[in-house]
């Protein structure tokens, strides 16, 4: 895996490219400290002298098994390795996402509050086949591996159920509860997973109603997630599907956090909202088997 190329933009790739040069500096280091040559290095592995000479320039990164081998090698005790580990992980989420959306994912990992806003269920709350369904329709237009999208996706989730979970409100558009995304089998099951999710102390769902405008004269509009970060200014994140921004300024901040104060001046209150969560999932989708 080579750094240079993996990522389109330079401000993003800087981070992981400095990470790749430190871990290549300290396999330098320690290779030398254990004797070893770049070729007698390489032949325990097995990989080329080219190879490790590229590993230690940052220019290379590599898997998993080498990169622990390597690690056993010179005695590094999981440090290289797990340096290794965070580049690879990074470098493959970048190339699953467009670079518009690099920031949030950034940003959501290292939220304690997140507020949602769209006329789909948030991507940390839906079902594997929820998320597949929205996927298979995507890779026509997008491409992209469905299998990785989905696992990354699902991995995600987890800001819910760490041991200190992220507080996540949602405002979901009506149409969101009706729309048929993948069956009818699909969107009961991600209704019901909803409310379950619901149930949770730290996760609140609340519907706009198809009779309800929404505020500024707005018609229509894609995803708005609002952050809050420890020790950062609220950032905003929009996105209408074909593209997105993540805002930190607090001018354009300020606009969205007015817009989504007026917004839950219109929604139903949360009992409200889990009924016709239920009422969608029994009458809409009535033939599926999970009531």
């Amino acid at each position: 895996m080579k750094v240079e190329a993996t990522m389109p933009a330079a401000r993003e790739l800087d981070p992981l490219r400095n990470l790749a040069s430190l871990a290549g500096k300290m396999l330098r280091n320690r290779r030398k400290a254990a004797g070893l040559t770049q070729k007698q290095l390489g032949d325990r592995i097995p990989l080329s002298q080219a190879m490790i000479a590229g590993i230690e320039l940052g220019n290379e990164i590599p898997g998993a098994a080498n990169g622990q081998l390597i690690d056993d090698a010179v005695g590094a005790d999981g440090e290289l390795a797990a340096m290794w580990h965070h580049v690879r992980r990074d470098l493959q989420q970048q190339a699953l996402y467009p670079v518009w959306a690099h920031g949030y994912l950034e940003a959501e990992a290292e939220a304690t509050r997140i507020q949602h806003f769209a006329n789909v269920f948030p991507g940390v709350t839906q079902t594997e086949a929820y998320a597949r369904a929205i996927f298979e329709s995507a890779v026509p237009l997008f491409g992209g591996d469905i299998e990785e999208k989905l696992e990354d996706r699902m991995r995600r989730k987890s800001i819910l159920d760490r041991d200190d979970p992220v507080w996540f409100w949602s405002i979901l558009d009506e149409s969101a509860l009706y729309r048929v995304v993948g069956s009818h089998e699909v969107m009961c099951d991600q209704l019901t997973h909803v409310l379950e999710l619901a149930k949770r102390p730290r996760v609140t769902f609340r519907v706009l109603p198809y009779d309800r405008g929404m505020p500024g004269g707005v018609v229509s509009i894609g995803a708005i997630l609002l952050l809050s970060r420890p020790g950062k200014n609220e950032a905003v994140y929009w996105e209408s599907g074909l593209n997105g921004a993540l805002l930190e300024t607090p001018g354009e901040v300020g606009v969205y956090r007015a817009f989504y104060d007026h917004l839950e001046l219109e929604v139903l209150p949360p009992r409200a909202s889990t009924d016709m969560l239920r009422k969608a999932r029994e009458e809409h989708h009535a033939h599926c088997t999970h009531h």
